[in-house]
Order: structure tokens, then sequence, then C-alpha cells
């Protein structure tokens, strides 16, 4: 069976033996899945799919769509809630503390205020 893993893996810059740590997944296993002598389990096919943002299909080449669309609604609200609570936070704040998290902010990303 062929999978996208390897691909997906090189393009994160990963070795085996490293993504296997982040899955908890054995680096032979891994090898055997990514060279067709193997197949991986649904577990492992999730784990790989939530790891890698891309659709259990996408994986499989059974899609060309990296992610579907229920997975970037999921990730939209879940990254609506954060956001939310960081504004809240933030509206929390007296001026000078909205001011020094700013520049705070700015000054973690090199960006000029």
């Amino acid at each position: 069976m062929n999978t996208r893993i390897k691909e997906l893996r090189l393009e994160k810059k990963l070795t085996q033996r490293v993504l296997g740590e982040y899955l908890g997944a054995n680096q032979t296993m891994l090898s055997k899945i990514e060279n067709g002598i193997s197949i991986p389990d649904a577990i492992l096919l999730i784990d790989l799919s939530k790891f890698f943002h891309v659709s259990t299909d996408y994986i499989l080449y059974l899609s060309n769509e990296r992610i579907n669309a229920d997975s970037l609604l999921t990730d939209s609200i879940f990254n609506l809630k954060k956001y939310q609570k960081l504004i809240s936070l933030f509206q929390k704040m007296n001026l000078q503390q909205q001011k020094d998290c700013f520049t705070f902010l700015c000054s973690m990303m090199s960006i000029s205020e």
C-alpha cells in the first residue's frame, strides 16, 4: 500500500525516529509502512493525519486534497476559542499592561511597533 507518509515526513525535515517519538511509534514500523511492506493501523493513520494536518484520505492517496472542510472548520473553531480567551485577557489589562504586552509580542516576532 502506497502512502504519503515519507513525503509528509520529509516536508517537515523529520527522521523516522523523531516522527516515531512524536507519535509513540516504532521507527522500524514506520520504515516498513513508508516502503509499502506494511500498512498503518487506523490509530496510527489518525495520529499521522492530526500530526501533519492532512486528511487520512490524503495520506492513503484516496484524495489529492490535503485537508477536508470538516478539519478546517474544527481548527477554525478551536483557534477562535483560543483567540477569544487571549482577547479577553488583553481586555482585562490596564492601558500600560496592554502597551507592554504589545511591545513584548512585537519584540518576540521581530516586528517594529
